[in-house]
């Protein structure tokens, strides 16, 4: 569990996405979008989303050649875990 957060909370970036998605779990989101609402560089985004795939928490979808959606992964047992600690917390924050 400790490389898991290790790994999830490597960056701010990283973090600062993880975070919008938990407050977006049932969205689509395109990378131009998540870049927008977190006022992040696309190219930022960029980087950081693979290792969420990577990890569980974040599944990509591709919608065309050039288009891909993720969305909050709901049935992986880590981000049901991330997902009620940030909803415990987040009235703290």
């Amino acid at each position: 569990m400790e490389k898991l957060l290790e790994k999830i909370f490597a960056s701010r970036a990283q973090t600062r996405v993880v975070q919008h998605f938990l407050d977006r779990p049932k969205e689509y989101l395109n990378l131009s979008r998540i870049a927008n609402e977190t006022g992040l560089a696309h190219s930022t985004i960029h980087r950081v989303m693979q290792p969420l795939v990577d990890m569980g928490l974040i599944k990509e979808i591709k919608a065309g050649q050039q288009i891909r959606l993720f969305i909050l992964e709901i049935e992986d047992e880590k981000s049901k875990i991330l997902a009620e600690f940030y909803a415990k917390i987040k009235p703290m924050l």
